[in-house]
């Protein structure tokens, strides 16, 4: 997987800030297990080039894209609805 697709990843899921989001949400989807979450250093490691980055991590990016557009959606769902209360309050 190359740095450049990691990052785009990481900054679409969860933003400018999204090493330690990231190595959260990989946690549970590490394949010796389950694990709360993965270090965020490991995660800047492999930015760096410092480390290079495991293949489970590319096999298990896009359950964790589907899940962020997911929870996006959710929240998106969530403001329209309190936007329309408003509306309906203001008029």
């Amino acid at each position: 997987m190359s740095l450049d697709l990691l990052r785009t990843a990481g900054e679409a899921a969860f933003g400018a800030d999204w090493q330690r989001p990231m190595a959260r949400a990989l946690g549970p989807l590490h394949p010796s297990g389950a694990k709360k979450e993965l270090s965020d250093r490991l995660v800047r490691m492999w930015v760096a080039g410092d480390r290079p980055v495991p293949a489970w991590v590319a096999a298990a990016l896009p359950a964790l894209l589907e899940a962020e557009a997911a929870e996006h959606d959710r929240q998106a769902a969530s403001l329209r609805k309190l936007a329309g209360k408003i509306r309906g309050k203001a008029s």
